[in-house]
């Protein structure tokens, strides 16, 4: 890959987590209050409306039966059951229910494992991957062949209603070559799609060049398998002559879907519910439950009020309704995952909870061609990120020096680098030095500089919003507070037009090269279709954008899987952190902690830092006798 070769980014509205953050990534968002569909297990503050938490609705409180040991849990708004057209992890926490893929995070921890894959083989070079398939069946009967997943993946790159092609072609490299079709645009050469089946369970897959996370792409629920002809023989006749999708895609989408994951789909009843139910045949075993069943509410306080009247199993708790002095801690593991108690509820209950550090970075974007240095700097010094976390996010999180999660950060030291190198303040507000830096740029109490901040629909980033509007008046900064749907911000950061913005992002796969393509220069640029960051990042609004550029091009030529390509990719991170806290594009805030709470009727497995919607519930117990 190359700076050329700029990889395709969907922005995703994320459930917001305990900041309501938008968060972006190709994994999350869609939805608004986190608990069982988003990026976020603490549910925002909002709902995908812009509705307040402190809603006094009713809806989505009623009771609902569900049969005893089926697990009952709370989604939001879904969009598809397409496992290559699901860009929402609404839709995703469900496909992931329903179809397999080759690998898997298992309960969304960040080590892989097989999955329909029985055992694999590299190249030596790390260019080809040769997969043995385990004997499965779908949900209709047919085995899982090595033909199916050809299909899948000529789906996933081609078909007219996938949003995740760049996954395939770009992230994960799969060697292919393009064509110009009949209007110019550059399109994926049919045939040319570097995967084989070499016989009925063997599949080959092919690399343009190695990649350290390549069994980390395809554990990611788009390359799932799905039954040859699901849907048509070519991806092409996924569409009819009016470039609609035809009505078998269509059932396949909404009322038919077909995998081989451990469910099979019952029914889903858009903005009420959706049911999957054990497929006994599955090849990893009979689920532990009869099945899973999804009330959809998007009101915060709804969720809650649905929870408290047991009506969810495992749940979320929003921040207006959290406590933390409620959190007893009774162990750790060395995962850093905390188990223990919360309580008592609402309902007088005691629930069950564990937290773990999530793959993600809530940040402050500038807009680095209409905001000046100096300005940007100002608001590092006066940005405290210890006390922002534990007064607006109440605790649930890390103070974020780096964009890079501590979960993946190089060399594991993402304490040490920060405390030690940190220009701004580590743990403190510098107000003092935020003021020198504007009166040395010739601004002051009669001369203020004016600056907007574009933040989603939020009550808490609006609380930080204040703080931060407060503190920069004695650094000679005015800043004027503006909240707007989530399509606003984003046509206008894709446009250029934002200054200082709220965003996220949540990993696509673990690793800090999915975080540091954020800040590589040309892929801020918004005047490219292919920006993927709003920060307009260039060598003439930044001493440092030399540096972070030829030091992505260092990690792009070193993705090899091997230690020394690490080690090279390691040093080009750090170089890139520096950067961006030269210059300011990346106001880093906090890394969010995944948190769920549940009730004694269900054994719940503890999930890791790829968050609980990779996480299958086949090995969920539910029951309710007593």
């Amino acid at each position: 890959m190359t700076d050329d070769n700029l990889h395709r980014r969907r922005f995703l509205k994320a459930t917001g987590s305990a900041a309501a953050a938008v968060a972006v990534a190709g994994c999350t968002g869609g939805d608004s209050s986190g608990n069982e569909s988003g990026g976020s297990t603490n549910e925002s503050e909002t709902t995908g409306t812009g509705g307040s938490n402190e809603s006094t609705s009713g809806e989505g409180t009623q009771d609902v039966e569900v049969d005893g040991d089926t697990l009952s849990l709370v989604n939001s708004t879904m969009t598809t059951l397409d496992p290559v057209a699901s860009t929402d992890t609404a839709s995703g926490t469900v496909i992931t229910q329903v179809f397999d893929a080759l690998m898997n995070y298992p309960n969304g921890e960040t080590s892989v494992e097989n999955l329909l894959a029985s055992e694999y083989q590299n190249s030596e070079d790390f260019q080809t991957y040769t997969f043995t398939l385990k004997d499965a069946t779908f949900h209709n009967g047919d085995s899982v062949t090595a033909q199916d997943f050809v299909y899948s993946f000529k789906r996933l790159a081609a078909s007219p209603n996938s949003k995740r092609s760049y996954f395939i072609l770009d992230s994960l490299g799969v060697k292919h070559e393009t064509e110009e079709d009949s209007e110019g645009n550059e399109v994926l050469k049919p045939d040319s799609l570097g995967v084989t089946a070499e016989d009925e369970k063997t599949l080959t897959v092919e690399l343009s060049q190695p990649f350290h996370s390549a069994l980390e792409m395809l554990a990611y629920s788009s390359f799932a398998a799905v039954p040859q002809g699901a849907v048509g023989e070519t991806p092409a006749d996924e569409v009819g002559s009016d470039g609609q999708p035809t009505t078998t895609y269509n059932e396949f989408a909404t009322s038919n879907p077909v995998g081989a994951g451990p469910y099979t789909f019952d029914t889903w009843e858009q903005g009420t519910e959706a049911e999957v139910s054990a497929y006994s045949d599955y090849h990893d075993g009979e689920p532990a439950n009869a099945g899973v069943h999804w009330q959809i509410i998007e009101d915060t306080s709804a969720r809650y009020n649905f929870a408290m009247n047991k009506n969810a199993d495992i749940f979320g708790i929003p921040s207006s309704k959290y406590d933390p002095n409620k959190v007893s801690i009774e162990n750790t593991d060395d995962k850093g995952r905390k188990f223990g108690t919360y309580g008592s509820l609402r309902n007088g209950d005691t629930a069950n909870y564990m937290s773990t550090p999530l793959i993600n970075t809530f940040y402050i974007g500038f807009n680095m061609q209409a905001v000046p240095k100096e300005v940007r700097q100002a608001f590092a010094y006066v940005m405290n990120q210890q006390t922002m976390v534990q007064q607006v996010f109440k605790g649930r999180g890390k103070p974020a020096y780096h964009l890079t999660p501590p979960p993946v950060f190089p060399n594991e030291n993402y304490d040490q680098h920060a405390e030690e190198n940190y220009p701004y303040g580590y743990n403190e507000s510098q107000i003092d030095q935020a003021r020198q830096v504007m009166e040395e740029a010739g601004y002051g109490p009669d001369n203020m500089y004016e600056v907007q901040w574009t933040q989603y629909d939020s009550t808490v980033w609006e609380e930080m919003a204040k703080i931060l509007r407060d503190q920069l008046q004695a650094a000679h900064i005015k800043m004027s507070i503006e909240k707007a749907p989530f399509s606003t911000l984003v046509k206008r950061g894709t446009n250029g037009n934002l200054e200082a913005y709220t965003l996220g992002w949540i990993a696509d796969w673990p690793a800090a090269d999915n975080f540091m393509q954020l800040i590589n220069p040309p892929q801020t640029d918004t005047s490219t279709s292919d920006a993927i960051s709003y920060i307009n990042w260039s060598s003439d609004n930044g001493s440092a954008a030399n540096t972070a550029k030829e030091a992505f091009t260092k990690v792009q030529n070193n993705l090899a899987p091997t230690d020394s390509a690490k080690q090279t990719r390691n040093e080009a991170y750090l170089t890139m952190e520096e950067a961006n806290w030269e210059d300011v594009g990346f106001l880093n805030v906090y890394h969010q902690t995944g948190e769920r709470f549940w009730y004694d009727s269900v054994e719940y497995p503890p999930f890791g830092g790829m968050d609980y919607s990779r996480q299958k519930y086949d090995d969920v117990k539910v029951d309710r006798s007593d």
